[in-house]
């Protein structure tokens, strides 16, 4: 993460050892010098590093990342504190959110998944976002994947792989601008914060 004055890049950097979700491969760059230049050929998923999740990932047909409102990944956001690694309702009912925030958690210390009625919870608050420090929002291989497709069939993105380690809980501007990838499921995204 890099930061400056009042702004935080929470952006994961993209490396060859990175962290990646299970059975994905990693990243793998393939750099070459030719001609006076040099040229890079990049093979990643669009689920390793930071990212934003859009219907179609967990819902046939639905809207991709070319048409997502890519509006819900820009403007007022809360940054608050898992306190414990399972997000419950009553946990998410004592977040200090407004409605149609974008919230984004910072994981305890044992990680961060979300139930299904924490979920619930998010959208009784009208969330515009859901961003998290980890490979989702789901329990590590649930093939169900509840949470995103609760979230999801509502429209509110993802935004996965976040780093929040040096930003404190409370108010800030999200900046967040992710590749135009029309018929992908995903995209890579900056995401900035700035208060």
């Amino acid at each position: 993460m890099t930061r400056s004055a009042r702004t935080w890049d929470i952006s994961m950097p993209i490396t060859e050892a990175m962290p990646v979700y299970p059975g994905d491969p990693p990243p793998a760059f393939t750099t070459s010098f030719s001609g006076g230049v040099t040229l890079t050929v990049a093979h990643l998923s669009l689920h390793a590093g930071t990212h934003v999740d859009a219907p179609l990932h967990v819902i046939p047909d639905a809207a991709d990342v070319g048409a997502f409102p890519w509006m819900h990944l820009c403007g007022p956001a809360c940054v608050v504190q898992a306190r414990q690694a399972t997000v419950d309702a009553e946990q998410v009912q004592r977040w200090p959110l407004r409605t149609r925030d974008r919230v984004l958690v910072r994981a305890a210390q044992e990680g961060c998944v979300f139930t299904p009625d924490g979920a619930r919870a998010l959208l009784e608050r009208d969330i515009l976002l859901l961003g998290v420090e980890g490979f989702g929002p789901d329990q590590d291989g649930d093939p169900a994947l509840p949470v995103h497709r609760l979230l999801l069939s509502r429209s509110v993105p993802l935004l996965e792989n976040l780093c929040l380690r040096e930003v404190l809980p409370g108010r800030y501007h999200l900046t967040c601008l992710g590749l135009s990838l029309p018929g992908r499921e995903a995209a890579w995204v900056r995401a900035v914060l700035s208060c």
